[in-house]
């Protein structure tokens, strides 16, 4: 009795009757289930068969996805080893036309520095080209000036000469005419 004692009293007054009354059958009346409570529960068994069809349909659905995607990883796998030939290929070519490029661009250099190099030749044959033609002008007008100084000075001798000679011949008896008159004709005819 102790042990009863040290439950709570609802507990323990409960012991009690059943202690006391050992062959009392007790029955418990269950009310009649009204058209709300049917169709209550019919509705939760159709909501629990449509989500266990949602639940079958989507393990369906996953499946068919794994598949598929099974199948796209095989495709992408061909595709994959089809393409690798292709893009080793494509590498090369690639590393062909760099090493073109680098090539040409080298080539282009040296024929850039041959022609800026070839340029300052030029120019500078070019400049020393007119310091000679500067310097062959200068000789030509110091020769002009000297030719047109010495024709100047040879026409006013010849005609020094002349005129001393015309001079001389009208001093002359007879002689002076003959000549002028000579040379008069000969000059109306050129």
């Amino acid at each position: 009795m102790a042990f009863v004692i040290a439950l709570p009293r609802f507990v323990s007054w409960s012991l009690m009757q059943a202690a006391s009354l050992p062959d009392t059958i007790i029955t418990r009346t269950i009310p009649d289930r009204g058209v709300l409570e049917w169709t209550s529960g019919v509705l939760q068994i159709l909501v629990l068969l449509l989500a266990v069809g949602a639940l079958v349909s989507l393990i369906l659905l996953l499946a068919a996805m794994r598949e598929g995607v099974k199948k796209l990883n095989g495709t992408l796998d061909r595709l994959t080893s089809d393409t690798r030939p292709l893009l080793a290929n494509a590498s090369a070519i690639v590393d062909d036309a760099r090493e073109m490029v680098a090539t040409v661009k080298r080539d282009v250099t040296v024929v850039s520095d041959a022609a800026a190099a070839m340029g300052d030749t030029i120019l500078d044959a070019a400049a020393a080209t007119a310091e000679r033609i500067d310097e062959v002008n200068a000789v030509l007008d110091v020769v002009q000036d000297e030719l047109e100084e010495t024709a100047i000075t040879a026409i006013s001798a010849v005609r020094g000469v002349r005129m001393g000679a015309h001079a001389f011949a009208s001093r002359l008896p007879g002689g002076g005419r003959h000549r002028r008159s000579q040379r008069d004709a000969q000059s109306e005819q050129d």
